[in-house]
């Protein structure tokens, strides 16, 4: 096999694929990236047995072939050449010879290509199809609420429910994260639980612009993006009825700036506890919102922000890791806190499409 790319090109493919090699595997293979010099292309797969992604690169191909190499010495190779065009030959014995201009090369052991897994042969029948920027706002404004409990292994990934809307929803349990588009719809109900690994993968495929194409069966979802094609098996399971957690109705709706309330939040984070679960205080009183957070001995913070308030006053606590994440990860200037009292859910809302249930801490 002998081939010649664009530097930048190759160790941008090889970078997207990487994670997906597992660094630690029975089957050694797995650790190495496959690669395909065919036509006026290059393509390159990685694997580990659960997801497959796999892209490709504009080449020159003086001879087709296959090999596998180490993903990762391959990786830090590429980074390392400032050449804009590297030549890669492999020999019989799957030695591979990266040359950069006349003075730079280096030769990396690889193993046969038959010894690779083959990419997963897809037949799934039912198709969505949705703009990349889209689908990636919806896993920002969610994916971070996944549990990372093992035991609850249906939460340590994100569902995707298909049927009047199209929701992702994610939850750990003490939070949910829901967002909705409300022009995808199917007449069969589907319900699919994408894994964390998975998630982070595509979140990768979707920078750019273009669509974003979704196959899926019972137990895989293809992904194809104009960067890359990622099939990936489905966490077996059925996820809790989610639209039971969120609350259908609340005593009162208050604004406030997402900026604002952000900055005021990682104030008072600031003299929170580190050895124990931080927590922050927001109190209501009419027309303004006092954030605040005492430590002993740290210190203490108190911020108030004006927004319309006419109830009674009321204090809620919260982890202040879950206000934050929803503040980082949407895009509105306002978000709408709806309360009830100071044991009930809390949902925090961005616009008609996306909300977040938090529950309130006991102290």
């Amino acid at each position: 096999m002998k081939f010649q790319c664009a530097t930048a090109a190759l160790r941008d493919a090889v970078q997207l694929i990487a994670p997906v090699c597992p660094v630690r595997t029975t089957l050694a293979v797995l650790s190495n990236i496959h690669i395909t010099a065919d036509g006026g292309a290059v393509q390159v797969t990685g694997t580990d047995l659960d997801v497959a992604v796999k892209t490709s690169v504009p080449a020159e191909v003086s001879k087709s072939g296959a090999t596998t190499i180490p993903v990762r010495l391959l990786l830090d190779v590429l980074r390392r050449i400032p050449s804009e065009t590297i030549q890669i030959s492999v020999d019989d014995n799957n030695v591979a010879l990266l040359r950069a201009g006349d003075k730079t090369q280096c030769s990396l052991r690889g193993m046969s290509a038959m010894d690779f897994p083959k990419f997963p042969q897809f037949e799934g029948s039912d198709t969505v199809e949705l703009p990349a920027k889209e689908l990636s706002d919806m896993l920002r404004s969610t994916s971070y609420a996944v549990s990372r409990d093992e035991t609850r292994y249906v939460l340590n990934g994100v569902c995707f429910s298909f049927g009047e809307r199209f929701d992702v929803v994610a939850t750990d349990g003490r939070r949910l994260a829901k967002y909705t588009n409300p022009a995808i719809k199917r007449a069969d109900h589907k319900q699919l639980i994408v894994a964390t690994k998975s998630i982070n993968m595509l979140q990768q495929m979707l920078a750019g612009d273009g669509t974003v194409t979704l196959r899926y069966t019972t137990n895989q979802l293809e992904i194809t993006t104009p960067a890359a094609t990622m099939v990936t098996r489905l966490i077996d399971g059925h996820y809790p009825n989610y639209m039971q957690v969120i609350p259908k109705t609340c005593q009162v709706a208050v604004e406030v700036s997402r900026k604002a309330f952000q900055e005021a939040i990682g104030l008072a984070t600031v003299v929170t506890d580190k050895t124990k679960q931080a927590v922050v205080r927001i109190a209501f009183e009419r027309n303004k919102m006092t954030i605040s957070a005492q430590t002993a001995e740290i210190g203490e913070v108190n911020e108030i922000i004006d927004v319309k308030y006419s109830s009674e006053p009321m204090e809620i606590a919260f982890n202040p890791t879950f206000l934050h994440d929803v503040c980082q990860n949407v895009d509105n200037e306002e978000i709408m806190l709806e309360l009830t009292n100071a044991s009930s859910p809390v949902v925090m809302r961005a616009g008609e499409n996306f909300l977040c249930v938090i529950m309130p801490m006991r102290v």
